[in-house]
C-alpha cells in the first residue's frame, strides 16, 4: 500500500492528495481531486480530497456522465474550463455548480486488465487548466497509474494468502476432528468426515464449525494449532 495506508481506501485517499498538490503548484487557485476505481466483481471505489470532491465521484457515479466517466470512455483526457457555460453532462453539471466549481480535468489511469481508474481535478476558477497543468497532470497519471497497479497486485497477494491461511486451519480443524471422532468410535477416516457432514447439513452449519465445536467440548479445549501463532 502507499506510505501509511492501511487499507486500499486509506491508499486511494493518500493519491487523491497527492494528485492535488502536485498540481496546485502550478495553479493560481485551489483544486481538488477525485479518484474512481473499477475492478471486475467489485463496486467502483472511489475517494476525494474532501468530502465534496469524494461526493462529486459517487455522484457520478449515479448520473453516469462527468469527467471520469468520460476519460475512462474516451481517449483519457477531458477538460471542461467554463463550467457554467458548457452543455455538457446536463445530469451531472449541476452538481459540479453547486460544488462552486468552474473548472474540472479528467484522466485515465492505464492500469492492467480487469481495473480501470481515473483522476478528476476541480478548480473554482474558469479556465483552471491551462495546456501546461494538463501536461503535468498527465505525467502525474502515468506515474500513478504504476503505483495504483502495485498497490492492487499486493492487495490481491495479500487476500490470497489470508484465503490460504484461512483454508489450511479449516482444514486441520476438521482433521483433528475426525481423529476425535475415530478414536472414539473406532471407525475409518471417510466414516468420521461422513459423520461431520451429516451433522453439518443437519445443524445447517460449515464443515470447519462443526469441527471447531467437536474440539471444543475436548478436556483441554480445541487444540492451536502452528497456524494461529
Amino acid at each position: 500500500m502507499a506510505t501509511g495506508a492501511k487499507s486500499l481506501a486509506d491508499s486511494l485517499e493518500i493519491l487523491t492528495r497527492t494528485a492535488s498538490e502536485t498540481l496546485a503548484g502550478l495553479m493560481d487557485s485551489p483544486v481538488e481531486c477525485a479518484i474512481v476505481l473499477k475492478r471486475v466483481k467489485n463496486i467502483p471505489a472511489t475517494a476525494g480530497t474532501s468530502p465534496e470532491a469524494a461526493l462529486l465521484a459517487r455522484l457520478e457515479q449515479e448520473a453516469g456522465e462527468g469527467p471520469l466517466t468520460e476519460a475512462l470512455a474516451g481517449n483519457g483526457t477531458v477538460a471542461m474550463n467554463h463550467v457554467t457555460s458548457d452543455f455538457r453532462w446536463a445530469r451531472y453539471r449541476p452538481h459540479l455548480q453547486n460544488a462552486g466549481f468552474d473548472s474540472v480535468l479528467g484522466l485515465r489511469l492505464r492500469l492492467d486488465d480487469g481495473a480501470e481508474a481515473a483522476l478528476a481535478f476541480f478548480a473554482p476558477g474558469a479556465q483552471a487548466f491551462p495546456l501546461h497543468v494538463i501536461a503535468a497532470a498527465r505525467n502525474f497519471a502515468d506515474l500513478a497509474a504504476r503505483g495504483l497497479m502495485l498497490v492492487l497486485e499486493l492487495q490481491t497477494t495479500s487476500t490470497r494468502a489470508s484465503d490460504l491461511q484461512s483454508a489450511l486451519e479449516s482444514r486441520t480443524s476438521i482433521d483433528i476432528a475426525c481423529g476425535v471422532i475415530m478414536a472414539q468410535n473406532r471407525c475409518s477416516y471417510d466414516d468420521a468426515i461422513a459423520i461431520i457432514a451429516k451433522a453439518s447439513s443437519h445443524r445447517n452449519l460449515k464443515l470447519r464449525k462443526v469441527a471447531e465445536g467437536i474440539l471444543e467440548k475436548l478436556p483441554g479445549g480445541a487444540p492451536r494449532t502452528h497456524f494461529e501463532h
